[in-house]
């Protein structure tokens, strides 16, 4: 005899739904502190991403960096490019006593916490207050640095979604991430932009004049050092790790065989589609990129505290919509939004 069940359908309306089809329900009850884990994980990736849009902005209120700076500085955003190279390796090399996945992001938030230090000690010197000529090529190591480390937490963590929460509740992965990670840039960039400005913290913070941010340079950098590491010190702690082994269909690989999988599941016509939609989606918005538009909007005229509370409130908006929309997105059909959305958009 077929067994039956009654579970809410997240809308308070009662459903009927086959025993077979059970475990396809997402159901959180179990799972919060696993959701509460990953969107802080999220955040802070977003603050460790929030570098390249904040440094961008104080150095185009210089009369000394040119647009050739600007865009030499930009390319430490392409070691997100390669993180397809660099999962196989993730998957492949870890401590099994430490697991799969810690062994990546502890070592990883501590050595991105060691660079923000490092940072926060030089910031002063490769910015100078003066206003004189910035010493992009020293700027551009540590930061290329960073996001190399972060493009490869991302990866960790993204693999880590799918042991971390029950298979019913996998769609609510990519909504943690954009929740977390937008949060984490706004509240990064803002603090970098906003709070060590001289004149938003005399208009909006203080009671009375006085020179200088409420939050300098190196203390942001130094904040965001210990950050990383304390979140790392916790997680090694308090966060225990399903065992790989105890996973369904476990199969221990080497780094060539991973590299083979990978060359096949990009072979698959599926992926191919999905890779050219990828990989073109974002030229018909290249117009309003970020880098470009912001930057110009300070050289027509417009103060960058103002055009940072613009960009602050577009990105409220990008973590409001996903916690809106994810109900649609932990189904089965989680491309279906994107469909509809994006000609939309466009």
């Amino acid at each position: 005899m077929k067994k039956v069940f009654q579970v809410d359908d997240g809308q308070g309306h009662l459903a009927v739904v086959d025993e077979s089809n059970l475990t396809d329900v997402p159901n959180l009850k179990g799972d919060w502190h696993n959701i509460f884990i990953l969107i802080s994980l999220y955040i802070i990736q977003g603050i460790g991403t929030s570098v390249y849009i904040g440094v961008p902005i104080i150095l185009q209120g210089n009369k000394n960096v040119t647009y050739k700076d600007q865009a030499f500085l930009s390319m430490v955003a392409w070691s997100y490019s390669f993180r397809i190279i660099l999962a196989p390796l993730v998957d492949a090399l870890y401590i099994q006593k430490v697991g799969r996945r810690k062994s990546w992001l502890i070592p990883g938030y501590f050595l991105i916490g060691g660079c923000f230090i490092y940072m926060g000690m030089n910031i002063e010197d490769w910015i100078p207050a003066d206003r004189g000529k910035p010493n992009i090529l020293r700027l551009f190591y540590p930061m290329l640095f960073i996001h190399a480390l972060v493009a490869t937490q991302f990866i960790v963590i993204d693999s880590w979604v799918l042991t971390m929460l029950k298979k019913n509740n996998l769609g609510y992965g990519p909504t943690c991430s954009l929740i977390g990670v937008p949060f984490g840039v706004m509240f990064g960039s803002f603090i970098l932009v906003e709070f060590t400005s001289e004149n938003f913290s005399n208009k909006y913070l203080r009671f009375s004049p006085d020179t200088g941010g409420i939050v300098t340079f190196p203390g942001f950098f130094y904040f965001c050092g210990f950050l990383f590491i304390l979140i790392s010190i916790l997680i090694g702690i308090f966060k225990k790790e399903k065992c790989n082994r105890l996973e369904d269909n476990h199969m221990k690989l080497n780094i060539i065989q991973y590299y083979i999988i990978l060359w096949k599941v990009l072979k698959l016509p599926s992926i191919r589609v999905l890779s050219i939609a990828l990989l073109t989606e974002e030229i018909g918005f290249a117009s309003s990129a970020f880098t470009v538009w912001i930057l110009q909007l300070i050289d027509a005229g417009v103060p960058k505290d103002n055009v940072m509370l613009v960009h602050s409130s577009m990105i409220i908006v990008k973590i409001i919509t996903p916690i809106i929309i994810s109900k649609y997105t932990a189904g089965p059909k989680t491309m279906s939004v994107y469909l509809i959305m994006s000609p939309i958009r466009f």
